[in-house]
């Protein structure tokens, strides 16, 4: 090898290692570059989490109450006078039908007291006969001076329309003699126009000498006498006018002749009778409707029982004494069962009429009994110092009616009562844990196609104490992953589930 081969040598050895080192050193970093990456970037590890699909179903809101079970129309008879008890014809327990006799009262003032106001009405009873006939003749005598009028106006109807006939003759003349009088006038007014005339042209004449003095004197004295003339025929013409008018007016006007006083007078008898008969008449109902009420009374005294029901409790003994108002007997009616319950002011608002109950007993084995919300009575409620309730709070009555009779509670037995506020029917439901909150969002975790978790929104309904109500976000077999309690859920983590 020369000299001058061996620097050039060095030279190429040099080069290869710097061209090998900086491959190397491409190579590593590359490679920590892709590990970097492929660690970052590694899907994460799968948990273990259960997956419940969504379902239809139903969502209520309702509240939980106490309440006492008693007979539908439950009622305490009372005494309806003084009296005393003479028999009492059945005992606590007992059914009884509508009408059946319960007890006797004694009462011996009350039969008197019926007798003098049966005597009261026989006497009324004459007096309205009395009244009647009175009638009866007052109706009589106005039928007669009703024909008898008729009888009068046809005479005079007969006289008027011979008048009539001869006012209408007088009026014709009278109409030819117009027409007459008017033709005088126009003639009259034809002539002195004439007359006129011929002055004017005498005057024209005399003007050029033609006519002497004497022919105008004549010619105006001409005109004076048809103008005295027209105003004659025009006096004459008025005059036949005022004439015609007047016996026009005569035809128009109908003298009253016939006397139609005796009629007003029988009406006037016929109204007062009719008056009189009719107070009569009042006074007897009057009185029939106090007969009827002291039978009534009398009547009550026998005490029978409104209802088809039970006797729930009997008041009185035999031979106790008794004022107006006495408690005696208190029935029930077991085929209407209702129960009574006593709402906090805070669930009263939420109460309405006829909203879903169902009403279950205390006990072993309880049975639920379906009814109605009847009645909330928010117009009355308890003090807050009422020692029934309990709970040192205000409260509202309200009252619930039982769809059938349950056959099995006893009058006076504590239940429970669940009052359904609202309902939503198959609708898509959820229980409420798996509802995520996040501020003002509500959203759930969702299985997708890829066994990976996902962040669904949803909008929540109606919401129950342990179910919500979804209108929007999810169907109906969609799944919802419950989030486990040790591992936190990330979008895109994959969930092992056991399906079910």
């Amino acid at each position: 090898m020369s000299i001058v081969d061996y620097p050039a040598k060095q030279a190429y050895q040099r080069g290869l290692k710097w061209i090998m080192g900086s491959a190397l050193f491409a190579v590593v970093g590359v490679g920590g570059v892709l590990g970097y990456d492929l660690i970052q970037n590694r899907p994460p590890a799968p948990i273990s989490a259960e997956v419940i699909p969504v379902q239809l179903g139903d969502v209520e809101d309702r509240i939980n109450e106490g309440g006492i079970l008693e007979l539908g129309g439950q009622r305490s008879i009372k005494s309806p006078e003084d009296g005393a008890v003479e028999n009492i014809l059945v005992q606590v327990g007992d059914r009884v039908t509508q009408g059946q006799q319960l007890m006797t009262l004694r009462n011996p003032n009350q039969q008197t007291i019926l007798q003098k106001k049966q005597l009261e009405i026989q006497k009324q009873e004459i007096t309205v006969e009395r009244h009647r006939q009175e009638v009866a003749e007052a109706q009589e005598q106005l039928t007669a001076t009703q024909r008898q009028l008729q009888i009068d106006q046809a005479q005079y109807q007969q006289e008027l329309a011979s008048q009539k006939a001869v006012q209408d003759l007088k009026i014709q003349r009278l109409e030819s003699q117009v027409n007459r009088h008017r033709e005088k006038v126009e003639e009259a007014e034809i002539e002195l126009a004439a007359a006129e005339e011929k002055l004017a042209s005498s005057r024209e004449l005399l003007e050029r000498g033609f006519v002497a003095q004497q022919e105008i004197e004549r010619g105006e004295e001409s005109v004076r006498q048809q103008t005295t003339a027209l105003r004659n025929a025009k006096h004459d013409l008025n005059t036949t006018l005022m004439e015609l008018a007047s016996a026009k007016a005569e035809l128009i006007t109908v003298s009253t002749k016939v006397n139609t006083s005796p009629v007003v007078e029988s009406e006037i008898r016929l109204r007062q009778a009719q008056s009189t008969l009719r107070q009569s008449l009042s006074e007897l109902e009057r009185l029939q409707i106090e007969y009827q009420e002291e039978a009534l009374k009398l009547q009550n005294f026998v005490i029978t029982s409104p209802i088809n029901g039970v006797v729930l409790n009997i008041n009185v003994r035999e031979g106790d004494g008794l004022n107006r108002g006495h408690d005696l007997i208190t029935l029930g009616d077991p085929n209407q069962e209702i129960v009574r319950l006593q709402l906090s002011t805070l669930n009263a608002v939420q109460v309405r009429q006829n909203q879903l109950v169902r009403v279950t007993e205390i006990g072993p084995n309880p049975e639920v009994f379906t009814g109605r919300v009847d009645q909330v009575d928010l117009a009355t409620r308890q003090s807050e110092g009422n020692q029934d309730s309990g709970s040192g709070q205000a409260s509202v009555f309200a009252t619930v009616k039982l769809d059938r009779p349950t056959g099995r509670l006893i009058p006076g037995s504590p239940v429970s009562v669940e009052i359904v506020l609202n309902q939503r029917e198959n609708v898509v439901v959820l229980n409420t844990e798996l509802i995520q909150r996040e501020r003002n969002s509500r959203y759930v975790w969702v299985l997708d196609d890829n066994n990976t978790a996902q962040k669904q929104p949803v909008t929540l309904g109606l919401e129950g104490l342990l179910q919500v109500e979804i209108t929007s976000g999810l169907n109906s077999g969609d799944l919802v992953i419950s989030p486990p309690i040790n591992h936190n859920l990330e979008p895109g983590k994959l969930v092992i589930y056991e399906p079910q």
